[in-house]
């Protein structure tokens, strides 16, 4: 299903993200996962797209594999990187061709060892172009990055999310935002947005389970995510016990999970990370406590 049509319907989804997997075992992980979710009743998933586009073949084999065994609705992650216009359409083709419907359509990080992003001879330059490119095949439904306490490129926080209500004006359906720890960022993106549109746009937390401080760090070092340091307290301080670190961190998320739910966001969208366990609690947490249908 497009997700467009699916958000029409329903005012708050639940949904996943996974990664291709790097080798044959990491492949019969991620199809454990998929099915230990699947129950859950996700409203769709989605697969990332490795850095400098290094995993476009896999991202492909697993979101047509989830479509075709699954029967959940994926979503493929698509990048400017390392691919002009013509190869683009081509991509767009297969995925149609597959039934794949609904396109995350995204900048893309510069390949591995460069530091700034250069788009191909006859590429996309920004995410906004990509998504006039999705959008004027016409058979996909499209969604966008968004970033809560601003993209680490963007000048200013207001800049960045200028550049986000220009690609929802452009034909995104909607925003999954990068991982975030506090509400406010989250509340005033959606303000603002809303000023800027003249309507509240449909933003979907993005949201990374806590199960290891360090591997917390490490993460958000990579994509310039901000740890609180309230958070960043609850976790040292139970650091040399891996059980209570873990515990204290689902804890976090779903305390967060519920202020962003009861403040009005439009569902969650959980970063398993291929792994199903922290998923799986903190979304039956908060089915128990009525938040989430």
């Amino acid at each position: 299903m497009r997700l467009d049509a699916l958000f029409e319907r329903r005012p708050r989804t639940l949904s996943f993200e996974f990664f291709p997997p790097k080798n044959e075992r990491a492949w019969h992980t991620l199809e454990d996962t998929i099915e230990q979710l699947a129950p859950l009743g996700p409203d769709f998933v989605s697969v990332t797209y490795g850095a400098g586009g290094s995993t476009r073949a896999r991202t492909r084999e697993v979101v047509q594999h989830i479509q075709a065994r699954s029967g959940l609705t994926a979503m493929a992650h698509l990048t400017c990187v390392g691919a002009s216009r013509n190869e683009l359409r081509a991509i767009l083709a297969e995925y149609a061709a597959a039934g794949i419907v609904n396109i995350l359509a995204l900048r893309g990080d510069p390949p591995q060892g460069e530091t700034r992003f250069s788009p191909p001879p006859d590429g996309c330059r920004y995410a906004s172009e990509l998504i006039d490119l999705v959008r004027d095949d016409g058979r996909f439904a499209i969604l966008c990055a968004a970033y809560p306490e601003g993209h680490p490129e963007a000048p200013s926080r207001a800049a960045d999310w200028a550049f986000l209500a220009d690609k929802l004006r452009r034909g995104a359906c909607a925003a999954i935002t990068q991982c975030f720890f506090e509400l406010a960022p989250y509340l005033e993106l959606v303000r603002h947005l809303t000023a800027l549109l003249g309507r509240r746009p449909r933003i979907i937390p993005g949201i990374l389970p806590i199960v290891d401080y360090q591997a917390l760090q490490r993460f958000c070092q990579r994509c310039g995510a901000n740890i609180p340091p309230a958070l960043a307290a609850r976790l040292a301080a139970c650091a040399a016990d891996r059980v209570a670190m873990r515990k204290e961190g689902i804890a976090y998320t779903i305390a967060l999970c519920r202020e962003l739910l009861h403040a009005g966001a439009p569902g969650l969208h959980i970063y398993a990370l291929n792994r199903s366990t922290a998923a799986a609690e903190i979304v039956t947490a908060l089915r128990l406590e009525g938040c989430l249908p």
